[in-house]
Parts: C-alpha cells; structure tokens; sequence
C-alpha cells in the first residue's frame, strides 16, 4: 500500500482531528490573504486619493535675491534675473520622460487689483484644471467657467459686500461673481479669481504665468524623479515638491502595512501551535497503529512521511477553502474599513505564493511531530495494542 493511501485514509479515520487542522488552515489563511489584500488597495487607494487631490509639485520662476540690511536692520531686499513662465512651459513640463504621470497643470497668474476701493489679491486661472485640482472646494452658487465669471474666497466676498449673481468691475472689465468659497481657512479665503486669458489681457502680460501647481500620479514614480525630471526640462524655474502629501501617505500606509504584519504573524504562529499540538496528540492516540506499522516492516522515514503527508493534504485542501473565503470576503472588508473604493483582484501569483506558504507553514509545524512518530521503538508501541 502507498503511503499517500494510508495518510488519506487517516485523515478520513481521524474526523475530528482532521478538521480541526482544517479549520485552523483555512481560518489562518482566509485572515491572512484577507488583510494582504485589503492593505494592497488601501495603499493603491491611498495613492490614488492623495495624487488626485490637489497639486503636490509647484514651478515658480527661479530668481536671485540680495538682502538688504544697514546696521543690522533688514530694511528689504532685492529680487533680479527673474525670468517669467509662459504658458508654452505647459508642454515642456507634460514633455518631461514620465509625462504620463502628469495628471493636471493648472497655471496662474497673480496681481492685485482695486475693487471697490479695496485692494484685492487676484488670481488668473484656467477654470477648468483650477476646478479639478481643488476638489474640496465647496462653492456657494454656481462654479465659474466662462470668460466673465468671478470666484471669490469667504473673506473677501464679505470685504468687498459681494455675492453669488453680484456685478463686479476689475481694471475698468465688468464681470458676474459666479459663486463664493465656502471658508477653507487658507489664504484662498482672501482671493478674487477670475479666467486667465482675462487676467493676461487686464495687466497686459500675455501668456504669462506666475506658477504652475502641478498634481503627478505618483503611485508608479516617485515624486522626487518627476521633480528632477521637470527642473532638468526648465533650468529658468524652480522646482519645489510639496512632500506633506507624500510623507502622510507614507506614514498611513506604513501603519497599515504595520497592523497587518502583526496581526498575521500573530495568526501564523497560533496556527502552527495548533497544528503542532493536534499533531503531536494524535502521535501519542496512535502509537499502537504506528507500532504495528513499525513491526510489519515500515522504516522510520516510512513513518515520518505519512504523519506530513496527513497534514499538507488538510494544508492544500484548508488553503484553497482559505483562499476562496479571501476572495469572497477581502472587497466588503476593505470597503467597510479603508473606505477603499476599489480593491485589488486576488491574482494567479497571490493564488499560488498563498499555497506554497500555507504548504510551507503546516510542513513546518509538522516537523517535530513527525520525529517523534518516526523515533517511537516498535517494542514499546506494541504495548499500546
């Protein structure tokens, strides 16, 4: 008889036993996968969220400076070899070798203006990207998109007595406040925006652009190669990454990938207890079947093969039955705890490096038992028949 055929008709003898290691394999692997899986669209989801809001790359025009100061009092300074950006520049920076990353370049261009009698910081922007970018914004009344449209930030809506519908004239240019930001508690409360080819027209700077914010998908290249990328591309400017975004999204990930290492681990170690425990009291409850096995002429490896054998089949059979519950139960679980709106698939390599391990795991646990099997004498195994 096989080997293989006595250690499947022992797992079939032992119910009881068997499908504790079942269980146990199946529970250990299921929770495992489960949070393998929830933690990878957490990190694909976190990425995608923090590359989708808002600008995490800024280009300004590279400038010299020279302080000055007369005995010890900094009384300014003096700014030279400014050169301008251009909206030409657009191109140069979606031209760099990672282009595909670049998801949205919003330009601006900023002056100040008298509104009213009140002087008013004005931003020119592209309606279009600018909407896109700033995604938290909540506007009151409707979003601007045309040529003579006007958004004002909280502050200044409520300095100058406008509203949503209200006529506004800037530089002798009559146009329509469109809507009013809802406070965000930045300096964008104290801004007037209006369309860019508007703003260039009115301070007679065409095609000029005071900076871009830039927002890169930085899920498949760091930020940082997209930063030296585009200052390679535009030595005139400076190139500055916004690396908060970033480090959180580092720091998040990190303690999610941390919670999960630990929590496996502590799975792991208590399957293979299990495992181990069940095994070695079934080689103490079977002693005289292994002397009987031992007196009709089966050698110690004979022994030690069968014990392992019982259990990487319950390893195969209880991975599988984990797998498929991980792939059932891993998409409401990241939905329900990472707020993850899409979740990775469970792919043939996640499949099959999640069977090896299992295999590995059980073989592992299995080892010591299966000595002590193997090492029982004959004579005094017989004396449990």
């Amino acid at each position: 008889m096989r080997l293989s055929s006595i250690a499947f008709r022992n797992v079939r003898r032992h119910l009881w036993r068997s499908a504790l290691v079942f269980v146990v394999i199946a529970a250990s692997v299921a929770v495992v996968t489960s949070l393998y899986l929830v933690t990878r669209s957490a990190e694909r989801d976190l990425e995608n969220k923090v590359d989708e809001y808002g600008a995490n790359i800024v280009v300004v025009p590279r400038s010299e400076e020279l302080p000055l100061s007369y005995g010890g009092v900094q009384v300014g300074g003096l700014t030279y070899d400014v050169e301008p950006l251009h909206m030409d520049d657009i191109a140069v920076i979606r031209g760099i070798e990672n282009g595909e990353n670049i998801n949205l370049v919003a330009p601006k261009l900023v002056d100040s203006a008298e509104v009213g009698g009140v002087r008013v910081l004005t931003v020119g922007v592209d309606w279009a990207s600018e909407l896109s970018l700033k995604r938290w914004w909540t506007v009151v009344g409707t979003s601007p998109s045309g040529a003579g449209d006007v958004l004002l930030g909280d502050r200044a809506a409520r300095h100058l007595g406008l509203g949503p519908g209200d006529p506004v004239e800037v530089r002798g240019e009559r146009l329509t406040v469109a809507g009013v930001l809802e406070p965000t508690g930045t300096q964008e409360d104290d801004l007037l925006f209006l369309d860019l080819g508007v703003a260039q027209r009115l301070w007679d700077r065409p095609d000029e652009v005071s900076f871009f914010e830039v927002a890169a998908w930085c899920a498949t290249c760091p930020i940082e190669d997209i930063n030296a990328q585009i200052s390679a591309e535009m030595p005139y400017a400076r190139v500055s990454a916004v690396l908060k975004a970033a480090e959180s999204r580092r720091i998040l990930i990190g303690q999610f990938r941390l919670f999960t290492l630990v929590l496996s681990v502590l799975m792991v170690l208590v399957g293979c207890l299990i495992v181990l425990v069940s095994t070695l009291s079934s080689v103490r409850a079977r002693r005289g079947e292994i002397g009987i096995f031992r007196s009709v002429g089966y050698r110690r490896q004979h022994i030690f093969k069968i014990i392992l054998l019982e259990n990487l089949a319950l390893a195969l059979v209880g991975g599988l039955a984990g797998l498929l519950v991980a792939a059932v139960v891993h998409a409401p679980m990241a939905r329900a705890v990472a707020q993850v709106r899409e979740t990775m698939p469970l792919s043939p390599t996640d499949l099959a490096l999640a069977l090896v391990a299992s295999l590995l795991v059980v073989l592992a646990a299995s080892l010591y038992p299966a000595g002590r099997a193997a090492a029982l004498s004959p004579t005094l195994a017989m004396k449990r028949v």
